[in-house]
């Protein structure tokens, strides 16, 4: 894959991130190791998920140093290089302030499972008191797939951004269920967990959601910005 298509494929993901609400204000950052390189392309800072343009995705080496940008970058993304010094395993980042996320992380824990698709978190799910990698490298394992930072947000990692992508929509809706629903509702029983993590190990549950994501962005897309809602207006809006 091209640098041309990796930029095309960040920009693919913040817009399908922005359909989902995700992108509202500005922060967040969706980045994209490029293979065989100690190199990430990653959206810069000035500019909403909602708002962004090809222009607007960086370059930087595994330091943080930047390479190419237009405007500038976010000074809180040390952890997407310490990440990806790591976990070689991890192809993208996704970190976000959803809503429903960013009021989970209030209660400073993984995230309860209630339903089938939190499973994918069960016991892959690290907190971190802060966003800056000397917190997060210590609490991230070696098969972690989201990071809760209390107060702040969520950060997902994946083995592409398919995969990163698809994992930080499905935790935006647990997050949702974790904060509407009784702190004493039952949580999932450990053997439930394990067959429905067998049975979602058989389908390409996370592939296909990243399908939706980007056709997501592409009908919310009224060409100039991303219109939260506009992809589920139908055909006739």
């Amino acid at each position: 894959m091209g640098n041309t298509a990796i930029k095309a494929q960040v920009l693919e993901a913040v817009h399908g991130l922005a359909a989902y609400g995700l992108g509202p204000a500005i922060g967040g950052h969706v980045s994209i190791r490029v293979p065989g390189e100690n190199l990430f392309y990653i959206n810069v800072f000035d500019r909403t998920f909602e708002e962004m343009r090809l222009q607007d995705i960086a370059l930087l080496d595994m330091d943080g140093n930047v390479l190419e940008c237009e405007s500038h970058v976010s000074k809180g993304l040390t952890f997407h290089h310490g990440i990806y010094r790591q976990r070689p395993d991890v192809g993208a980042i996704v970190h976000t302030h959803g809503f429903w996320m960013t009021a989970q992380s209030a209660f400073g824990r993984p995230v309860r499972c209630l339903h089938n698709l939190t499973t994918y978190f069960d016991g892959r799910t690290c907190v971190s008191p802060s966003d800056d990698f000397a917190a997060v490298g210590p609490a991230l394992r070696p098969d972690d797939v989201a990071i809760v930072i209390p107060w702040h947000g969520v950060i997902t990692v994946g083995r592409d951004i398919g995969e990163a992508a698809a994992l930080h929509v499905t935790y935006d809706y647990a997050a949702r269920m974790d904060v509407t629903l009784p702190a004493d509702t039952p949580v999932m029983p450990q053997a439930w967990r394990d067959q429905v993590m067998a049975v979602l190990k058989g389908t390409d549950y996370l592939e296909l959601t990243w399908g939706v994501i980007r056709r997501k962005g592409v009908d919310a897309f009224n060409g100039k910005r991303i219109i939260p809602g506009l992809a589920n207006q139908g055909p006739d809006f």
